[in-house]
């Protein structure tokens, strides 16, 4: 009998092209990723004992060569596997590449509305358009995707413009996660949302 796990989160890889000012990976990254043999391994460890929907994230997975092949075999073992990524390094043969692979779902981090502010958090010019750019080959492919931000005191207030923008592209899900900060993160302490903050979001 398997056991009851829903969900499982794996970080497949520390590295990142971006340098989000939220991040809670460390400035000092590590090569501490599992190889292609060990990770397909844990794959079939995992899916003897369990049958959960994987969600594989980073740093940014897409940086993953051996990525699709990871994808792939996840899916020949019955795993549904979802895909976490900044979007800016989604463009139409990874999106197909993605869709043959076998994921079922894509999640994509936009924390603004507008250009300048995502740009600026995110740490780096043109993250914003490449990110949306992204959606767009994801929805010409048929992949379904959903919105992630990470909300702190910095952006409360474009929630609200945010789940507009997310309405109007189309996405199947908006998931808000708050900010936790360690890591690179540490710089925003002090910027996550108070209880009173918390509920008025809610």
């Amino acid at each position: 009998m398997k056991a009851e796990l829903r969900l499982l989160a794996w970080e497949v890889t520390q590295r990142c092209n971006l340098k989000c000012k939220h991040c809670r990976m460390n400035d000092q990254m590590e090569d501490k990723e599992l190889s292609l043999e060990e990770s397909l391994s844990l794959i079939d460890h995992l899916s003897q004992w369990a049958n959960p929907t994987l969600i594989l994230s980073g740093g940014e997975p897409l940086l993953r060569e051996d990525l699709f092949e990871i994808i792939e075999y996840a899916t020949s073992k019955n795993l549904r596997v979802v895909l976490a990524t900044n979007g800016t390094l989604l463009n139409s043969d990874v999106a197909k590449k993605l869709k043959k692979s076998g994921v079922r779902r894509v999640s994509v981090s936009l924390d603004f509305a507008h250009e300048e502010k995502q740009d600026e958090f995110r740490g780096e010019k043109g993250a914003f358009r490449k990110a949306l750019e992204g959606i767009n080959y994801l929805k010409e492919n048929g992949l379904p995707f959903q919105i992630n931000m990470t909300l702190t005191k910095e952006n409360l207030m474009e929630l609200p413009s945010l789940l507009r923008l997310a309405k109007e592209i189309g996405t199947e899900a908006f998931h808000v996660f708050f900010l936790v900060p360690t890591g690179i993160g540490r710089g925003l302490k002090g910027k996550e949302l108070s209880q009173e903050e918390y509920e008025d979001c809610l």
